[in-house]
């Protein structure tokens, strides 16, 4: 009878076991998992902000939702990830927005130079009417913009000399990474390259390229200050990013999760905004202590710059049809 009782006891608690044990199963697998994939290295502030992003949506979502991040390109380079979200191969990545110019010749507005003054005059065009245009752009190629990741202002590196004038460009080949930024390179007196970002270091190695296109903090943890001698600032462009997802993966999630990721985002895009600036005065600082000679123009030379690229911005108005023209407008409006 003791013997009896002893199995049964067993029983009950093996059966509890298995009970806690399937819960946790059925718990976990009730919570949503998505990935994102990202090119920049962890190091870079708007790998960070993805960071924060994911921590937000997890406790919005009260660790229902789960968001896995892939850097540096383990799942696609900065030229596939369009291409990948709208086959869904992936359900959100950091998108380089030029990287839509060829299907949307008004996306590349980011990188035309000098159109916008400062990183608020960005702000505010997003803020604008231009953000929900572009977006509708977008969705029309099967993508959505989830939140916008300010990236900040491109500058100019090379190997060779400080460009302080355009004839300084004369004999240079230039990485560059959209049509507005080699548009730029062209009118300068350069000669662009189009690299991707995970290409640029080995061919300023090589030499394939004598100089690049890029940000201050993406130089710096690019170490590109090994392979680059001088940086010319003059805030010539601005490159953007957004946080995109799959337009069909989107709307097929209930409102709640979207709720969650866009409440994530909002607080991911105002972090972003708050560290750009720190996060591109410690760059510029890191990168003298590295030897890179910083110059920057005065107001004359950048306006000799300005008159030499007239020709780029006349070019994507005329290239980028109404939805370029305007969002020229509204970029004026928000200086």
């Amino acid at each position: 009878m003791i013997f009896v009782k002893r199995e049964k006891r067993a029983l009950s608690v093996l059966l509890l076991a298995v009970t806690l044990v399937l819960s946790a199963v059925f718990a976990a697998s009730a919570a949503e998992s998505f990935r994102l994939s990202n090119q920049l290295p962890p190091s870079h502030f708007l790998s960070e902000a993805a960071e924060v992003f994911a921590a937000k949506v997890k406790e919005y979502s009260g660790g229902d939702v789960e968001i896995k991040l892939f850097h540096s390109a383990q799942l696609f380079k900065d030229t596939e990830i369009v291409e990948a979200l709208q086959q869904g191969l992936v359900e959100m990545g950091l998108v380089p927005v030029n990287q839509w110019s060829g299907m949307i010749p008004a996306a590349d507005i980011f990188g035309v130079p000098f159109v916008f003054a400062d990183l608020a005059s960005i702000e505010r065009f997003l803020d604008s009417e231009a953000g929900t245009l572009l977006d509708g752009a977008f969705n029309e190629k099967g993508c959505k913009v989830v939140f916008w990741m300010d990236y900040g202002f491109v500058q100019f590196l090379n190997s060779k000399r400080p460009l302080l004038a355009p004839a300084d460009f004369k004999g240079l080949k230039i990485r560059t990474f959209s049509t507005g930024t080699a548009d730029a390179v062209l009118a300068l007196g350069g000669t662009p390259s189009a690299l991707s970002s995970t290409e640029m270091y080995m061919a300023l190695q090589r030499g394939t390229v004598d100089g690049s296109t890029t940000g201050a903090p993406a130089a710096y943890s690019r170490k590109l200050y090994e392979v680059q001698k001088y940086m010319t600032v003059c805030n010539y462009s601005a490159a953007q990013f957004a946080l995109q997802s799959n337009l069909k993966w989107w709307e097929g999630l209930s409102d709640s999760t979207r709720d969650v990721l866009e409440r994530a985002g909002k607080d991911a895009a105002s972090w972003i905004r708050a560290e750009m600036a720190r996060s591109e005065a410690e760059a510029l600082t890191a990168l003298k202590e590295k030897g890179v000679e910083i110059v920057e123009l005065d107001a004359a030379q950048r306006q000799a710059f300005v008159e030499a690229t007239s020709s780029v911005r006349d070019g994507f108005i005329a290239e980028s049809g109404e939805l370029g023209r305007r969002l020229m407008e509204l970029a004026a409006l928000a200086q």
